[in-house]
C-alpha cells in the first residue's frame, strides 16, 4: 500500500505524477520504483501509455478514489486515439495498459506510423508552468501538450516549447523527470495574429483538449466515415452516390491549413501535403489514421470536434422516424405516425428518393436530403392518395354547394386539377358543348352549370350595355362599367351578345381621345402640295415621293397617307398632269 502518491492536478500526466513520487521518496533506482509501482522491473517507462495500471490502482489507498478506468482515462492519452479507431483496437489497447508487461505505446505506435511528427522530448507551455508554481508552488506535465500535432497552448495562445526531459526512447535506464527539474526560466513566445494556419492550429487544440475530457466516444471508424460522407454531400463535395470531389476537397483543405503548417505537423511520410492523409479518411470505412488527420478533416468540414461528434452515428437524409402523414383528409393529418419508408437512389443525378405509406393508403415521394426539420412536412409526388382520401373526395365533389376554391383547399390539389381526379374516380364532369373544357362553367367559383339569371335583368344589362356603347367620349367610371356589364353578359348572354357586335352594328367605342382632326389636317397638306407644284414648278419626271419631299411634310404624309385620302388624291392628280405620257 502506498500512502504517500501525490495527488493529480488537472490534465496532469501519469508520468508525471510517478515523477513527482519519485522526488518525494527519493528511490535508489528507476528498477525498484517500477517494481513497486507496477509489480516488475522489467517495464520501460512512457510518457504518452503506460502499462499494469491494474497493479498500481490496487496498491493505492481506498481513500484515494482512483480506479483503473480512471487512470486510463484521466491520466493517459486513450482518450484521444479510442474514437478513432476500431473497437477491436480499442479493447487491445486498454487491455495493454491494464494488464500487459509490453508497453502500450510501442504497439500502437505501428498504427500511426510515420504519419505525424512526435517530439522527442516533453514540452510545455511557459504561461501555463507558471501559473501552476503560482498556484501549486510546483509544476507539472500536462497531458495536452503531449498530443501529436499540438504545436500551441489554446488557453494562452502561445506556443509551446521543449523541455530537457526525453520523451522518446526511454530504456529503463530512464528515471522519471519532473516539470521543475527539466524547465527553468522560460519566456513564452506569443502566436502572431499573421501566423499562417494561426485559426487551424488552435482549434486543433481546443478540440484535441475536449478528445482528452470525453471518456465515452464509441470506437466506430464506420460512424466517422458516414459523417464525413454526409458533410460532404450537404457542401457539394460528394455525389450521392459516392464520388467524391477530390480537387475541390483538397483545394479547401490547403486553403485552411497552408502547407507550412503542415509540414511542421506532419511524420516523414508526407500523407498531409500530399493530400493522401486527408482522402483516405472518405474513402474505405476503417481505423488506425492519427487523430490528427480527423481532426483537420473536421475543420475543413466546418465542425468542431464536439459539433461533429454530436451528429448521429448514422445521418440520415430524411431524419430519423416515425414521419408525418401529409394526408389532408385525414384526421391524423401531420401527426408522426408513418414508419414504413423505403429509400433508392435516382438513376438521373444520384439524388436519394423515400417513399413513406401510411396506414391510411397515403403515400408519397420526397427527393432528398431534407434541408432542414421543416422539410418532413413537404413532398415531391403523391403515388397513391388512397380509399380514405377517395372517399371524402367523392363526397365534396357531388355536393353542388361546394366551390371548386373549397375542394381545392380542402384536398391540398390545385383547381386546375381537380376536374382530373374527378375523372380518374369517374365522377361526372360537365363539359361545354365543343367538348373542349373539363372545368366547370365558374372556372373558380361554381362546380357545374351556372344558373341562367332572370329575363328581366337580362334586358337590364343589354339596355344599359348598349347605351354605354352609344357614347363616343366617356368617363373613367363608364368605361369600368361597360367592360363589366360585357363580361357580364359574354358569361350569360353569349349568343345575343356576338350576334349584336357581328349584325346588329353595335360597336364598343375606344377610350381613346381625339387629339387630331385628320380631316383638317387632310385639307392644309393638300394645299401645300398644289402650292409647291405651283410654285416650285419642278423639271424633270416628277414622282410621289419627290413632291411629298419638296412639300418638307414628309414626316406628316408618309406614315399617314392611308389617313389623308384629299392628300393622296392631291398628289395623283398632279402627278398625271406633269407626266402625260405615263
Amino acid at each position: 500500500m502506498i500512502a504517500s502518491f501525490p495527488i493529480p492536478h488537472d490534465d496532469e500526466s501519469l508520468y508525471s505524477m510517478i515523477a513527482r513520487y519519485r522526488q518525494r521518496i527519493r528511490h535508489p533506482s528507476i528498477q525498484s520504483l517500477m517494481q513497486e509501482l507496477f509489480g516488475s522491473s522489467r517495464l520501460h517507462a512512457s510518457s504518452d501509455f503506460s502499462a499494469k495500471l491494474e497493479h498500481l490502482s490496487g496498491i493505492l489507498p481506498l481513500w484515494y478514489g482512483i480506479s483503473t478506468d480512471r487512470l486510463t482515462n484521466d491520466r493517459t492519452l486513450y482518450p484521444f486515439y479510442s474514437p478513432f479507431i476500431t473497437k477491436t483496437q480499442a479493447l487491445d489497447l486498454r487491455s495493454r495498459i491494464h494488464n500487459s508487461h509490453e508497453r502500450a505505446s510501442g504497439a500502437f505506435i505501428k498504427v500511426r506510423r510515420g504519419s505525424v511528427a512526435l517530439s522527442e522530448r516533453i514540452r510545455y507551455c511557459p504561461t501555463c508552468i507558471s501559473d501552476d508554481r503560482d498556484i501549486f508552488r510546483e509544476c507539472y506535465w500536462h497531458r495536452l501538450h503531449q498530443l501529436p500535432g499540438v504545436e500551441v497552448c489554446p488557453v494562452h495562445e502561445v506556443w509551446l516549447e521543449e523541455s530537457t526531459a526525453l520523451a522518446r526512447a526511454l530504456g529503463g535506464w530512464h528515471k522519471f523527470v519532473t516539470a521543475d527539474e527539466a524547465i527553468g526560466d522560460a519566456v513564452p513566445r506569443p502566436l502572431s495574429a499573421h501566423e499562417p494556419g494561426r485559426e487551424t492550429m488552435l482549434q486543433l487544440a481546443k478540440d484535441a483538449a475536449w478528445l482528452l475530457n470525453e471518456t465515452s466516444l464509441p470506437s466506430d471508424p464506420v460512424a466517422l466515415w458516414r459523417r464525413y460522407r454526409y458533410l460532404l454531400r450537404e457542401q457539394g463535395l460528394c455525389s450521392y452516390r459516392g464520388k467524391v470531389a477530390t480537387k475541390e476537397l483538397l483545394a479547401r483543405f490547403y486553403r485552411m491549413c497552408p502547407p507550412v503548417v503542415l509540414a511542421r505537423i506532419e511524420g516523414h511520410a508526407g500523407r498531409l501535403t500530399s493530400g493522401r492523409g486527408i482522402l483516405s479518411l472518405v474513402r474505405k470505412p476503417r481505423g488506425g489514421f492519427p487523430p490528427l488527420y480527423h481532426l483537420l478533416m473536421m475543420q475543413c468540414l466546418g465542425k468542431t470536434a464536439e459539433e461533429f461528434f454530436g451528429m448521429p452515428a448514422e445521418p440520415a437524409d430524411f431524419g430519423s422516424g416515425p414521419w408525418p402523414c401529409l394526408n389532408k383528409l385525414a384526421p391524423h393529418y401531420r401527426q408522426s405516425i408513418v414508419t414504413k419508408v423505403s429509400i433508392h437512389i435516382q438513376k438521373d443525378g444520384g439524388r436519394p428518393v423515400a417513399t413513406f405509406s401510411c396506414r391510411c393508403g397515403f403515400r408519397y415521394a420526397r427527393v432528398g436530403p431534407d434541408w432542414g426539420p421543416l422539410a418532413q412536412f413537404s413532398f415531391t409526388r403523391v403515388e397513391q392518395y388512397g380509399p380514405l382520401w377517395e372517399r371524402t373526395f367523392r363526397h365534396l365533389w357531388s355536393t353542388p354547394e361546394h366551390t371548386l376554391s373549397f375542394i381545392s383547399q380542402k384536398v391540398g390539389i390545385a383547381e386546375q386539377n381537380l376536374a382530373t381526379h374527378a375523372a380518374r374516380l369517374r365522377l361526372p364532369v360537365w363539359r361545354r358543348e365543343n367538348g373542349r373544357a373539363v372545368i366547370p362553367g365558374r372556372k373558380r367559383t361554381w362546380r357545374g352549370r351556372p344558373e341562367r339569371p332572370h329575363l328581366a335583368t337580362i334586358r337590364a344589362m343589354r339596355d344599359a350595355w348598349t347605351v354605354l356603347c352609344s357614347k363616343r367620349m366617356r368617363i373613367t367610371v363608364e368605361s369600368r362599367e361597360e367592360r363589366r356589364l360585357y363580361h357580364w353578359l359574354y358569361r350569360h348572354d353569349h349568343a345575343w351578345l356576338t350576334k349584336q357586335c357581328i349584325h346588329g352594328g353595335t360597336k364598343r367605342a375606344l377610350d381613346i381621345k381625339q387629339r387630331i382632326d385628320w380631316e383638317q389636317r387632310d385639307k392644309f397638306l393638300a394645299q401645300v402640295i398644289r402650292a409647291i407644284a405651283v410654285k416650285r414648278s419642278p423639271c424633270g419626271r416628277l414622282t410621289m415621293n419627290r413632291l411629298i419631299r419638296l412639300s418638307g411634310q414628309r414626316h406628316l404624309i408618309h406614315p399617314n397617307l392611308h389617313r389623308l385620302p384629299l392628300t393622296r388624291r392631291t398628289l395623283l392628280e398632279i402627278i398625271v398632269s406633269h407626266n402625260p405620257d405615263e
